[in-house]
């Protein structure tokens, strides 16, 4: 609570994320396929950064890059995969279906061929690969299989920016009737409140000094997967003040802000959880870490709010009181 991360710093780790989850979506491609061995051994398998560089990859030469190849359900070490004397991208430009020998090779209706698998989705990350061939199939076909650079980007961005909608839009979990408001509290009454709350967040947290996005952003830079479980210290001490704050009663002036400190503390616990699978679902660590810089966004307010309710209520706190927690942040 007493760090808050720049805005470009989380960028980059954003950016990085975005990266990770390409990198992701095209190994995934791979390993539903029948042309690359499986394997459990998740540290044999070929980085993100990896995938990533190698995702404009056309073994064969035929215009149609590897993971296009999946997608269409044609050999990526055959041009020609189903023989009849044209390469696999010419007929797609075309309008031609890659798997059929012409002459009547016309490509199916695009809602033919964008049928979504049977198979449910396990991850966020299986959703959007599947959506994303859904789309890219869709398009490719209404375009008579022509889709050029701008539109596979359209379709990349549109499913980005999708998830990052759903992830500003995620709800705050309490609502007033959470607060257990108390009103004609004294002076003396709400000094006890701060100093209880302060001291419990000041104890809480005292051990976990790390900010969570550094601790994301080495994991990202170093692909040391297993360090995203220090997050779930993190998520413990969010839980327990939650439970705390939740018990506490709280004079009425400062219910909403209290409300305030429930829901950006849930919602941070939130962030931290799904950025602690990104290895297993990058897409929601990418989600996670849109809801950590919102609370981080929020976080600077509530202090701000909290602290001009002291300064209406002449309150004081010396350094060694918990309620100095409030007026000492920032300084």
């Amino acid at each position: 609570m007493g760090y808050l991360p720049s805005k470009n710093f989380i960028t980059l780790v954003f950016a990085a994320l975005v990266v990770l989850l390409v990198g992701w979506f095209v190994m995934r491609i791979w390993q539903t396929s029948n042309l690359q061995p499986q394997t459990s051994n998740f540290k044999s398998q070929t980085s993100f950064l990896t995938a990533y560089q190698d995702a404009n990859r056309d073994s064969d030469n035929d215009g149609l890059k590897d993971w296009e190849e999946i997608l269409w359900k044609t050999d990526p070490k055959k041009p020609d995969t189903d023989g009849d004397g044209t390469h696999d991208g010419e007929e797609i430009k075309q309008g031609r279906d890659p798997l059929a020998a012409g002459p009547n090779d016309k490509l199916k209706k695009p809602e033919e061929q964008s049928k979504a698998s049977t198979t449910t989705p396990r991850t966020l990350t299986d959703k959007i690969a599947q959506e994303f061939a859904i789309q890219y199939l869709t398009a490719a076909g209404s375009a008579e299989g022509a889709l050029d650079t701008f539109q596979q980007k359209a379709i990349s961005e549109s499913l980005i920016e999708s998830l990052s909608r759903d992830a500003l839009l995620y709800k705050d979990t309490f609502s007033p009737s959470d607060v257990h408001a108390e009103q004609n509290v004294s002076a003396d009454g709400i000094k006890k409140y701060l100093n209880a709350t302060g001291d419990f967040l000041n104890k809480i947290f005292a051990g976990l000094q790390t900010p969570e996005i550094d601790i994301v952003n080495a994991v990202l830079a170093s692909e040391r997967y297993e360090d995203l479980k220090k997050l779930g210290a993190y998520i413990a001490a969010y839980q327990k003040t939650i439970d705390f704050l939740k018990k506490q009663r709280v004079p009425a002036n400062y219910a909403s802000l209290h409300l305030d400190l429930m829901n950006i503390l849930q919602n941070t616990a939130a962030a931290d959880s799904f950025m602690m699978v990104t290895d297993k679902d990058p897409a929601r660590g990418l989600m996670g870490l849109v809801i950590y810089f919102k609370q981080a966004e929020r976080a600077p307010q509530f202090y701000k709010s909290m602290q001009r309710q002291i300064k209406n209520d002449g309150l004081n706190f010396a350094k060694s009181d918990g309620g100095y927690h409030f007026v000492g942040y920032g300084l």
